[in-house]
């Protein structure tokens, strides 16, 4: 294999690497949206049930005060029934005292049932606003996340696209070159080959040294750049112009 071929390989290679790791990173994504998605419905639900936990609250209150304004009603219904059957003033005015006692507390107990009412209206209101938007927040999930099951489908076929042709462009790689590609890759953030382009090394924008440049148009040997240490190479070296048409 002459050094044009192997340095093609190795670029065949990285683009491979390269597309892997976006696709991997776009795969790694899809976990985290559908936590987030899940997320925002599990907050809405909460606020839902939250109100319907407060509207029970209030109904059980109501229940209970409407039980006490009938309790006090049988009282002064019995106590006023009573009246006709006292002798003494003391009896009477005692009983009357009860009786009057029984009908502020219905009273007041009755304003307050108004009140729970009203509260309790505002809750249901508040409840189908919820619901509403629950409901909105649900739909709009479940057709994300059937998105994602799609997406999760394509990601899996590319990766495996990949794999099996990063497998076939590394058989074209001697191993030792491979393993050097592999050591410079796992230093690099993953990019261990690039170009040159008017002196200046792809890789870390630096200046290539005037005779490794010269060396690098001739394409006799696989250099390193001295400031990043990533393979490098001519884009005329591997894909040499063609000559004009006679």
């Amino acid at each position: 294999m002459s050094l044009r071929e192997k340095l093609k390989a190795l670029e065949e290679l990285q683009q491979v690497d390269i597309e892997q790791a976006v696709v991997q990173a776009e795969a790694l994504a899809v976990p985290r949206r559908r936590a987030e998605i899940e997320a925002g419905v599990a907050v809405a639900r909460k606020a839902w049930e939250a109100e319907q936990d407060r509207l029970a609250g209030i109904e059980r209150e109501k229940r209970s005060q409407e039980q006490t304004v009938a309790a006090e009603r049988d009282k002064v219904k019995k106590w006023e029934g009573r009246l006709a059957e006292i002798r003494t003033p003391r009896e009477y005015a005692a009983l009357s005292r009860e009786i009057d006692i029984a009908r502020k507390t219905n009273e007041s107990v009755g304003e307050q049932t108004k009140l729970l009412t009203i509260q309790a209206d505002e809750v249901t209101r508040s409840i189908e606003a919820l619901q509403e938007k629950l409901d909105e927040k649900e739909s709009g999930a479940q057709e994300e996340l059937e998105g994602l099951v799609r997406r999760e489908a394509e990601h899996t076929a590319r990766i495996a696209a990949l794999d099996a042709r990063r497998a076939e462009l590394a058989t074209r790689v001697e191993p030792a070159l491979l393993t050097r590609y592999e050591n410079i890759r796992k230093r690099r953030g993953g990019v261990a080959v690039t170009q040159v382009v008017g002196g200046t090394c792809r890789g870390c924008n630096r200046q290539i040294p005037p005779q490794i440049a010269i060396i690098l148009v001739r394409a006799n040997t696989i250099e390193n750049c001295p400031s990043c240490n990533r393979i490098i190479y001519v884009p005329e070296a591997v894909s040499p112009a063609s000559p004009p048409a006679a």
